[in-house]
C-alpha cells in the first residue's frame, strides 16, 4: 500500500476569495512501466470512462474486423473518439453500420443532447428530436458491433459483460496496461458499455505502449499504431469543432493522442516521449479537468501557453446575467519521481 493522498489541483475564485478546492492526481509513466512524474496519489483507482475508447477499440483491430470490412482510418479514429454528433460524425458512423449489414436500430448506445451544443454553449431547439447516432459512444458501439458480426456472436447482446466481445476488451486492457484481470473493476458506463477501474499509474502505461511501438511484440504494435495514428490524423473525429481533445491534438507543439472521460478523468500519450499520462480530478467536476490538464501539458512543456488554450486554462465564472464574478486557476507541482 502507498501513502499517497490527491492534493489541490484547482481553485475556485469569487472575487478575489477562494469559494471552492478541487483535489486530484497525476501520473506519468513510460512504456518500460517507470513512474517519472506524478501528482498526488498515481496509484488511484478510478474507471476510464471514455478515455478507454482507444484501448477498447483495439477489439476491432485484433479480431480482424477492420480488415474484414475495410474500415478506413477516419472510421477507426470516431470509434476511437467521443464525437459531438456533427454531420461528418454521424455520416461516418452510419458508413460503418452499412459495412457491416446493421442500422441505426441495432446500437444500444441511447440517446443524448450532442457534444455540439455544449461545445458551443448553445441549447437545441425546442422540439428537436436526436438520434443514437449522434451519441457521442456511436462510434465505440459501431465497433463492437462490428467484431460481434464478424466472429458470428450475438448482437443482441453485445454490451452484456460475459459477452465474447467484452471478454475480448477486457483482455486487451489487462495486456496494454499491465493489470491482472482480476485486479480491473467492473462498472457500466453512460452509454451502457462495460467500463473499467484501474489505477491511474495502469492507465497511463496503456497509453505509453500505445505510442511505443518496440515496448510491445511486432504483431501488437502494428494493432496499437494503427489506433493512435488514426486519431492523429483525423482528431476531428475524436471529439469536434471547438472541443478540448481536437483542439490540443491540432495545436503546435510535440505530437500527441488526448482523450478525455466523464466524471473528469482524461489521458495522454506523448508520441516522442513515450510517456503516457492519466489525470483524475477526485471529485469528478469537469469544471476543473481542463484547466488542469492544460496546467500540466504547460508544466511538462509539451505546450507553450497561447491565447488559443485561454478559455480551457483559466475560465471565467459567470452567473446568470452573464456578469463575470470569479474564474477557475489550476496550481500543483509536479514531482519528478527517481525511484519507486
Amino acid at each position: 500500500m502507498n501513502n499517497y493522498r490527491s492534493v489541490s489541483v484547482a481553485r475556485v475564485y469569487r472575487g478575489n476569495a477562494v469559494e471552492s478546492i478541487h483535489w486530484g492526481s497525476i501520473a506519468v509513466v513510460n512504456a518500460d512501466g517507470r513512474l517519472m512524474y506524478r501528482v498526488g496519489d498515481p496509484y488511484m483507482y478510478t474507471f476510464a470512462r471514455s478515455s478507454a475508447k482507444p484501448i477498447q477499440a483495439i477489439a476491432v483491430i485484433e479480431s480482424g474486423a477492420a480488415k474484414k470490412f475495410e474500415f478506413t482510418t477516419k472510421e477507426l479514429a470516431i470509434m476511437c473518439g467521443s464525437h459531438s454528433g456533427e454531420r461528418l460524425h454521424v455520416e461516418t458512423v452510419a458508413g460503418i453500420l452499412e459495412k457491416i449489414g446493421l442500422n441505426e436500430s441495432h446500437l444500444q448506445c441511447g440517446i443524448h443532447v450532442p457534444h455540439r451544443y455544449m461545445a458551443v454553449n448553445m441549447t437545441p431547439e425546442p422540439g428537436v428530436l436526436f438520434s443514437q447516432l449522434e451519441h457521442n459512444c456511436s462510434g465505440k458501439h459501431a465497433g463492437m458491433l462490428a467484431v460481434a458480426v464478424h466472429k458470428g456472436y450475438s448482437s443482441e447482446d453485445y454490451l452484456a459483460p460475459e459477452h465474447p466481445v467484452q471478454r475480448m476488451i477486457l483482455k486487451a486492457t489487462s495486456e496494454i496496461c499491465s493489470c491482472p484481470e482480476e485486479k480491473i473493476l467492473l462498472g457500466i458506463d453512460g452509454c451502457s458499455a462495460p467500463n473499467f477501474a484501474l489505477p491511474l499509474y495502469n492507465m497511463a502505461l496503456g497509453y505509453a505502449r500505445l505510442v511505443t511501438p518496440n515496448s510491445v511484440p511486432k504483431e501488437k504494435a502494428l494493432v496499437y499504431s494503427a489506433i493512435y495514428r488514426a486519431m492523429m490524423e483525423y482528431p476531428e473525429m475524436v471529439a469536434g469543432t471547438a472541443r478540448f481533445d481536437t483542439i490540443i491534438a491540432k495545436s503546435p507543439g510535440e505530437p500527441l493522442v488526448s482523450k478525455a472521460g466523464a466524471e473528469a478523468v482524461h489521458c495522454f500519450a506523448f508520441v516522442d516521449r513515450h510517456q503516457g499520462a492519466a489525470i483524475k480530478i477526485a471529485d469528478g467536476a469537469r469544471r476543473a479537468l481542463y484547466p488542469v490538464a492544460i496546467e500540466f501539458l504547460y508544466k511538462m512543456g509539451i505546450r507553450t501557453k497561447t491565447e488559443d488554450f485561454n478559455d480551457f486554462h483559466r475560465p471565467i465564472v459567470t452567473n446568470w446575467r452573464d456578469i463575470e464574478v470569479g474564474h477557475i486557476e489550476p496550481g500543483f507541482q509536479i514531482e519528478e519521481v527517481e525511484h519507486e
